[in-house]
C-alpha cells in the first residue's frame, strides 16, 4: 500500500521522498561531520517530517491538484503526533525534544492562527486508521502504538521559537538543516559538495608567481602566512593595499565551507573569475562544484560565461544557479545583502544561520559599508560566532571605533600585533592639498602626461568636469565612468578602463567612487575631491598601486578639499555621499598633517587618530549604527516574511529604469523581450522553448542590459513631472521608462528634477 501515500503531485510517495532526504542527510554528514548539530535528532527529523502527509485531506488535495482543502491541518503539525516521545525522553533533554518537535511541526512556514485545538486533535486521531497501512518498516521506523498531540512543554500551537527560548540554538540548527535537506531532495540537487580544492590548489597560485617573475624563492608574505597559521580563529587583519588580501582570505578558508563577501559587484565578478579560472580544478567544469557567484546580477555573469562556452546548455546553467543560490557549493563569492539578511530572523532564516554555523566568512572592504549595513554586519557576525562559525575581516584602514563596536557586542577575534606592510612599497604617494573646489581648468593645469584619474564624489560633478575638460582640448582622449550608465555600457567601460590601465596609452579617466575598490587599476596621477579619509586612501590605491615614488619632490596625488565650502556630495542628509560631520573631521585631520609624502604607516596612523570612538560618537553616522543595532535586536522575533526583509535589508533608495533614449535605439530588441516575458511557461513551451522557466530568467537578464538605477527621490520627481511610462511584464513585474538624455559616453540625465544627487 506504499503507493497510496503520495508526498508530491509527481506521484512520488512519502517513503520515496523521505529516502531522498536520508540520502542527502548522509551526504551532508559525510562532507561536514563537524557541524554542531545532534545528528541523531536531525535524522529523526528527516524520517518524521512528512509522515503527516498520509492524512486523508492532504492525499485528496494532492490527487485533485488543488491548493488547499477545507479543514486541512498543515502536515507538519500532524507529523509530530507520530513522534515516539517516550523513547525520546529516555535519551534527550527537554530542550532537545522541544527543538525537534518545532523543527518538524514548522518546517514549512504556515499560518496557524485559525487552527483550533479541537480541530487539531480530531485530525490527529484520524491518523490511527491510516498508520495501520503505512509502511513504517521501509523507513526503519516502529509503527506508533498511539497518536499523541505533544504536551505544551514540547509544542504549543501558534507559538514560534524565539531567540529567548532555551532551545533556540538547537531549534535553528535542526530546522535550518532539515529545510536545506528537504529542499535539496525536492529539487533533486546535491545539498553540499566537499570542500577539497583550496588547500591543494592555492600552492599553484604561488608557483605561477614564481614563474611570472622567474624567481623560485617567492613565497607567501607575512600576512598570508599569518592567516594560514590561524585558520581556526576569527581574525581582524590590517594590511596595506597590494599585499594579496584575496589570496590571504582563500588561504584562511582552506578546505572549509566559505563565503567571500565584498561590497561591489565588479570586485565580486573579478574575484570569481580569478578563482574559477586559476584556482578550481580544471577537469570537466569542476568549478561548478567548487565556487559560485551570488549577487543581484550574477545571472548576467553566468550568461556571459555561457556565450564564451556554447556547449553549456540552459539546463546545466539552471542546475549550477540553483546549487549556488542554495549554498551547496563549498565557496561562494557574494554580497552582504545576499547573506546577512538572516539578522532579521524572518520566517525561514534558520537555513542561513545553520549553514554559517559551520562556515568561515571573509569580510573585505568593510570601510565601504553604510551605517545600516555595518549594523547588520556586526549583529550577523555575533550570531555566526555564537553558533560556531568564524570570520575574517580584512582591510587596509580600519577605524578604531569599529573595533570598539565589535568589543561592545562581545565579538571575539585575534589580530596581528603589528601592521602588515610591503616594505618595498611603503612610500607610494606624495599628496598635495588644494584648499578649493575642483574644476576642469585646475585639472587641465595639473595634467602634463601619462595616465590621469580624476575622482569626483557625485555623478553630476563628474559629468560637469568631463564636459568642460573635453572643451579645453587637453590633447589626449578623455573618458567617463560612473553608476548612471545602462548595464551593458557600464560593463564595457569597466573593461575599457582596465585595458587602458594595463596599456602604454596616455589619457584621462574621470570617475566616481565606483573605482575606489572595485577595479585593479594603476594610474600615474590622481586628482580627487575629498570625501573622507577612508575613501581618500582607497582612491590613492588606484595610483602608483604597485610602484614606489620615483620623484619624491613631485606630487602624484592632488586633493581638492573645497576650501571654506564642502565638496560635492557632502550634506547632513542620510542619502549624502558622506555626512558633513565626517567630512569636516576628515578635512581638519588632513590639513593638520598637511601636504607631503604619505607612507602606508602614515595613512593608518591618521585613521587611528581621527576615527576614534570619542570623535565618532558625536556624529550622526555613529548614532545611526547604534540605533540600527538596537532596532535589529528589538524586531528579531516579530515574524517578518522573507520578502518584507529583502525590502528592508536592501534599504531601497533606487529604481531600475530604461531611459527613453535607450529604448529608441534598441526598441526592436527591448520589444521582443517585453513580448516574451508575460507569457506563461506553457505558452513558451508551445513556441519551442525547452526550459521556459530558465529562458524567462535569461531574457529578463538580457533586458536588464538596457537598465540603470536612479535615486528613488529622482524617480518620484520624474513621476510628478509626467516623465515616466510603465509596461507590465507579468502579474507582479513592471518596467519603467524615463524621459531624459542618454549618451553612451556621458550617461543619463533626466529632463528636469535633478536638483541634487547622491549617486556615484
Amino acid at each position: 500500500m506504499e503507493d497510496r501515500f503520495w508526498a508530491k503531485s509527481t506521484e512520488e510517495t512519502i517513503v520515496e521522498h523521505t529516502q531522498k532526504l536520508l540520502e542527502r542527510y548522509t551526504q551532508l554528514q559525510k562532507n561536514y561531520p563537524e557541524i554542531p548539530v545532534n545528528w541523531d535528532l536531525l535524522r529523526i527529523a528527516c524520517q518524521y517530517h512528512d509522515l503527516g502527509k498520509m492524512n486523508k485531506l492532504f492525499q485528496e488535495k494532492i490527487r485533485e491538484g488543488v491548493m488547499k482543502k477545507d479543514g486541512e491541518i498543515p502536515h507538519g503539525l500532524l507529523s509530530i503526533t507520530l513522534l515516539p516521545f517516550e523513547q525520546l525522553e529516555e535519551r534527550y533533554e527537554r530542550k532537545e525534544i522541544k527543538a525537534l518537535t518545532y523543527a518538524v511541526a514548522l518546517h514549512h512556514e504556515r499560518n496557524l492562527s485559525e487552527i483550533e485545538e479541537e480541530q487539531y486533535e480530531s485530525e490527529a486521531e484520524a491518523l490511527m486508521v491510516l498508520i495501520e497501512e503505512f509502511p513504517f518498516d521501509e523507513l526503519d521506523l516502529p509503527k506508533p502504538d498511539e497518536i499523541e498531540v505533544p504536551s505544551v512543554i514540547y509544542y504549543k500551537l501558534r507559538h514560534k521559537i524565539s531567540s529567548q527560548d532555551d532551545c533556540f540554538r538547537e531549534s535553528v540548527m535542526l530546522k535550518g538543516l532539515l529545510n536545506r535537506i528537504d529542499y535539496a531532495a525536492s529539487g533533486d540537487y546535491q545539498i553540499e559538495y566537499p570542500a577539497n580544492f583550496l588547500n591543494k590548489n592555492m600552492p599553484k597560485v604561488r608557483e605561477s608567481w614564481r614563474k611570472k617573475h622567474s624567481d623560485p624563492t617567492i613565497n607567501w608574505n607575512e600576512m598570508q602566512k599569518y592567516v594560514q597559521t590561524h585558520q581556526d580563529e576569527s581574525l581582524v587583519i590590517i594590511g596595506q593595499t597590494g599585499l594579496g588580501k584575496t589570496e590571504a582570505g582563500l588561504l584562511w578558508i582552506g578546505d572549509n565551507k566559505g563565503f567571500f563577501t565584498l561590497p561591489l559587484r565588479t570586485a565580486i565578478n573579478a574575484i570569481y573569475e580569478r578563482i574559477r579560472k586559476d584556482i578550481t580544478d580544471k577537469t570537466e567544469d569542476k568549478y561548478k562544484e567548487q565556487v559560485g557567484i551570488l549577487h543581484s546580477d550574477s545571472l548576467a555573469v553566468l550568461l556571459a560565461e555561457q556565450e564564451e562556452n556554447k556547449e553549456i546548455e540552459l539546463d546545466q546553467l539552471e542546475g549550477y544557479l540553483t546549487e549556488t543560490r542554495s549554498w551547496s557549493l563549498p565557496l561562494t563569492v557574494t554580497t552582504l545583502d545576499q547573506t546577512f539578511d538572516f539578522v532579521y530572523h524572518y520566517a525561514g532564516f534558520e537555513q542561513k544561520l545553520a549553514t554559517f554555523a559551520y562556515s568561515k566568512v571573509v569580510i573585505d572592504e568593510i570601510q565601504m559599508y553604510s551605517p545600516d549595513l555595518l549594523a547588520y554586519l556586526i549583529k550577523g557576525l555575533k550570531e555566526i560566532q555564537d553558533f560556531g562559525g568564524k570570520f575574517l575581516v580584512m582591510t587596509a584602514t580600519l577605524p578604531p571605533y569599529l573595533l570598539d563596536l565589535f568589543e561592545k557586542r562581545k565579538l571575539i577575534w585575534k589580530s596581528n600585533d603589528k601592521l602588515f606592510l610591503n616594505h618595498e612599497l611603503l612610500e607610494r604617494h606624495h599628496l598635495q592639498i588644494l584648499e578649493e573646489g575642483i574644476s576642469a581648468e585646475a585639472v587641465s593645469d595639473l595634467y602634463g602626461s601619462g595616465k590621469l584619474l580624476v575622482i569626483c564624489n557625485k555623478v553630476r560633478k563628474a559629468k560637469e568636469i568631463y564636459k568642460e575638460l573635453s572643451e579645453l582640448s587637453v590633447g589626449v582622449d578623455i573618458h567617463l565612468i560612473h553608476s548612471q550608465f545602462i548595464r551593458k555600457d557600464r560593463q564595457a567601460k569597466e573593461k575599457e578602463i582596465q585595458d587602458f590601465a594595463d596599456s602604454e596609452e596616455e589619457g584621462i579617466w574621470i570617475a566616481t567612487q565606483v573605482v575606489e575598490a572595485s577595479l585593479d587599476i594603476d594610474f600615474d596621477l590622481l586628482i580627487t575631491e575629498l570625501s573622507e579619509l577612508n575613501g581618500l586612501f582607497q582612491r590613492m590605491g588606484r595610483c602608483y598601486r604597485k610602484r614606489s615614488l620615483v620623484n619624491r619632490e613631485q606630487p602624484n596625488v592632488y586633493v581638492f578639499d573645497g576650501g571654506d565650502q564642502v565638496t560635492s556630495g557632502i550634506s547632513t542628509s542620510e542619502q549624502a555621499v558622506v555626512q558633513k560631520d565626517i567630512f569636516d573631521m576628515s578635512k581638519l585631520a588632513l590639513r593638520n598633517v598637511g601636504s607631503g609624502i604619505y607612507s602606508e604607516l602614515d595613512k593608518m596612523t591618521i585613521i587611528d587618530q581621527t576615527y576614534t570612538t570619542e570623535n565618532m560618537k558625536k556624529t550622526d553616522y555613529y548614532k545611526r549604527i547604534e540605533t540600527m543595532l538596537q532596532w535589529l535586536t528589538a524586531i528579531e522575533d516579530d515574524g517578518k516574511s522573507a520578502a518584507e526583509v529583502r525590502k528592508l535589508f536592501r534599504n531601497i533608495q533606487s529604481r531600475n529604469i530604461i531611459p527613453e533614449d535607450v529604448y529608441k535605439n534598441y526598441s526592436e530588441k527591448i520589444d521582443e523581450y517585453l513580448e516574451l516575458l508575460p507569457l506563461t511557461n506553457k505558452e513558451l513551451e508551445s513556441r519551442g522553448y525547452k526550459n521556459p522557466k530558465m529562458y524567462k530568467q535569461q531574457i529578463k537578464s538580457q533586458l536588464e542590459d538596457y537598465m540603470m538605477s536612479i535615486p528613488e527621490w529622482l524617480f518620484r520627481n520624474c513621476l510628478k513631472g509626467d516623465q515616466v511610462r510603465c509596461e507590465q511584464i507579468g502579474r507582479y513585474d513592471q518596467v519603467f521608462f524615463v524621459k531624459g538624455i542618454y549618451e553612451s559616453d556621458v550617461g543619463f540625465q533626466v529632463l528636469k528634477g535633478e536638483k541634487e544627487d547622491n549617486v556615484w
